[in-house]
């Protein structure tokens, strides 16, 4: 082989493969790929007859796949293009196939198209799935709860109707509902990048966006048709919460907010005889230290206001004679047991009790369902607190309920107490979600409330709510005022505090002092019990108001003196008989305690270090007055009117109790002030420990039908275990 022939070979190795042959390899794989097909189907044959089928039966095949059937197109169109002139050439005919094959793809063919189909479909799956950004509609399914939330919110959705159309200032249906209608209750998380920021803006704009159902419902509530005035969408559940932004349930701890105040100090009789101050028959407070002992902790101070721990339990006090003088009071002198050589002063106040039929009543529900109420122990116990007070009231007596969340609306117009089931079905509609517009919906329950005001008998509006006000007046001094005026309607307020984490007890006790009504804390079902069905009567029914207290000491015989509790009930000596200074309301058959502690003239017992000088102004005291500690004045007045009354007596040195009943309960309530002093720090108590407390209150715990005495004796073992933590 010479050099051209050497090169020439080179370049025919070098030239890529002809046609033909390319064609020729393909032809050769295809038939490698029959025989093998026939041998299976030769194989398959053979079995078959093997088994008793004939060379001509046929099994009926089962539907072709999907990609099967497009395959046989492709399998079509490429035995058209085999059919073609090259076909004809080598037959000499056009029309007349040569043979079964050529009008049909093979076996082996389709099988291989519906291979490469299969493999076409998923490339163009895998592709799809990862480039396709999941957003909007195409996230992934919600989960059982959120399937369940997003449900009640539809329905919720569904209900909504009008705000109560006498509620002056409020804004129009329609527009509250393209702002309010399935809004989610939305806490913005901070985002960690612009992108973040902007995604979370785009989510809550897309929320706040009208939806046609709430138009459609605005138009048909302005036209008549929906006969019933329900909850405004403020009030519709909130809808299933986003990942990232907000929780499950409402969770808030730590923002607990009470009235911060320092124990009455100790004060000299020859610089200041006279204390003056407001009764308090609030027992927010016990039950809010009977939670935090529960959990195993210690009470904050602010939050133990002694006086309404003493007042959280009834007394077997002298009952009054009648209405005309609503109160007995009973005064006793015991020595003090934390500091020997002090005495307690111990005055007991029982209030006329009901005889007969009651008032007939007028009530507003007004109910806290904004997006902190999401909780256990705050709306589903709030549903389960009104259903109790229901069967406390009369057939004839009304009630009506307004919510409000981020707007306040009507859910049920003034109902008959016999159609007992209509007001429970609107109790059980109650769902949480959206901000707190407290104020507007105390101005709608006012609204309410004195549309269908009952001359002589009970108007009053029970709020139920965390105190966790956040859209509209939420400055206590312009709510203070607000409810002060209206109450010289004769509609009162009381308030019901649930929930823990934002409570917010210093709202509810100004809206409760200012709306001449008590105030509470329902932190289990068997508290509503007490508050609303033991003493609805003491709840509800007012029998004086603006009670005020004044004692006056004799510093012949007083030294020293500290009263325990009412650190926010303080007066100021000329308010006593200044009929226009308001003072707390007692209901019917409330009892009022409230203990003085003293040093004796004369006794080592004081806090002072005595006067060089002395006071040289003071008057030898008078044989009248020699036996006295000091002089108990009581002022009231009656409902409906405007002038107080007066009750007085003085206080007999060694004043003995009336009985033995009357030691024992001021025993008692010693221990409960001893248990409160201690929660506070136990500034006054001296060397006085629980274990001291406990043994006092057992000794002394007498008649406890309902078991009240011997909780606070298990709850003084768990502060004494809480303190040793």
């Amino acid at each position: 082989m010479n050099d051209d022939e050497l090169r020439q070979h080179f370049v025919d190795c070098d030239a890529p493969p002809e046609p033909r042959a390319q064609q020729q390899a393909v032809a050769a794989a295809v038939a490698a790929a029959l025989a093998a097909f026939d041998e299976v189907q030769a194989d398959q044959k053979t079995t078959a007859g093997a088994q008793g089928s004939t060379a001509d039966e046929r099994l009926t095949p089962e539907p072709p796949p999907h990609g099967s059937k497009i395959m046989s197109l492709f399998s079509a169109q490429s035995s058209s293009q085999s059919a073609g002139p090259s076909s004809e050439s080598s037959s000499g005919h056009s029309s007349k196939p040569s043979s079964k094959t050529a009008s049909a793809p093979s076996p082996a063919k389709r099988w291989v198209y519906s291979g490469l189909a299969s493999a076409a479909m998923l490339v163009l799956a895998v592709f799809i799935t990862t480039q396709v950004p999941w957003q909007g509609g195409m996230g992934p399914l919600p989960s059982p709860a959120e399937e369940a939330t997003g449900k009640a919110t539809g329905k919720a959705a569904h209900n909504t109707a009008t705000l109560d159309d006498h509620a002056a200032g409020q804004p129009a249906l329609e527009e509250v509902a393209s702002a309010e209608s399935s809004r989610p209750f939305l806490r913005r998380a901070p985002a960690t990048d612009a992108a973040g920021e902007a995604q979370i803006s785009g989510m809550i704009a897309e929320n706040e966006a009208p939806r046609p159902a709430a138009k459609r419902l605005a138009a048909q509530a302005q036209s008549g048709n929906i006969e019933q005035r329900r909850a405004a969408p403020a009030m519709a559940a909130a809808a299933a919460p986003i990942e990232g932004i907000v929780p499950p349930g409402y969770q808030d701890n730590g923002r607990d907010r009470f009235s911060p105040a320092q124990a009455n100090p100790v004060k000299r009789v020859s610089e200041a005889p006279v204390s003056t101050f407001s009764i308090d028959v609030d027992t927010a407070a016990y039950s809010f230290v009977r939670r935090m002992l529960n959990q195993g902790v210690l009470p904050q101070k602010d939050a133990v206001r002694v006086e309404e721990l003493i007042n959280y339990f009834p007394y077997d006090y002298p009952q009054p004679e009648g209405r005309s003088a609503p109160f007995g009071t009973t005064v006793s002198v015991l020595d003090a047991p934390w500091k020997q050589g002090n005495k307690l002063v111990h005055i007991g106040i029982q209030g006329y009790a009901l005889q007969g039929a009651q008032p007939r009543s007028n009530l507003v529900f007004l109910l806290d369902v904004s997006g902190s109420m999401n909780s256990p122990d705050k709306l589903p116990l709030v549903k389960q607190s009104m259903a109790l007070l229901l069967s406390r009231l009369q057939s004839e007596d009304t009630v009506s309920i307004v919510v409000y969340a981020g707007a306040a609306g009507t859910v049920l117009e003034p109902t008959p107490v016999k159609d007992k089931q209509t007001i429970l079905n609107a109790l059980n509609r109650l769902q949480a979600g959206g901000s707190t517009a407290g104020a507007e919906g105390i101005q709608l329950a006012y609204q309410l409330a004195e549309s269908q005001f009952i001359e002589g008998g009970v108007n009053r509006i029970v709020l139920a709510t965390d105190g966790d006000f956040n859209v509209g007046l939420q400055s206590p001094e312009a709510l203070k005022g607000f409810v002060e005026r209206k109450r010289e309607s004769g509609v009162y307020l009381s308030v019901l505090g649930f929930g823990q984490g934002n409570y917010h007890d210093a709202l509810m006790q100004e809206l409760a002092q200012n709306g001449n009504g008590v105030a509470a804390y329902i932190d289990t079902l068997g508290e509503a019990q007490k508050v609303l069905v033991h003493e609805a009567t003491s709840t509800l029914f007012p029998i004086a108001s603006d009670v005020k207290i004044q004692v006056e000491f004799n510093p012949d015989t007083v030294s020293e003196y500290r009263l325990i509790g009412y650190e926010t009930r303080q007066l100021a000596e000329e308010d006593f008989n200044n009929d226009a200074v308001d003072a707390g309301d007692i209901g019917a058959g409330h009892s009022v305690t409230a203990i003085y502690e003293i040093t004796p003239a004369g006794s080592d017992s004081g806090v002072f270090e005595p006067s060089r000088y002395g006071d040289r102004a003071l008057a030898p005291a008078s044989a009248s007055t020699a036996g006295e500690y000091g002089f108990l004045k009581l002022r009231y007045k009656l409902p409906g009117e405007q002038r107080s009354q007066l009750i007085s007596q003085a206080i007999a040195v060694n004043a003995p109790p009336a009985d033995a009943t009357q030691l024992q309960e001021a025993r008692f309530a010693t221990a409960v002030a001893g248990f409160g002093e201690l929660l506070r720090g136990g500034k006054y108590t001296g060397s006085w420990h629980y274990a001291d407390a406990l043994a006092l209150a057992q000794a002394n715990r007498g008649d406890d039908p309902y078991g009240y005495r011997a909780e606070l004796v298990q709850l003084i073992r768990k502060a004494e275990v809480a303190q040793a933590m």
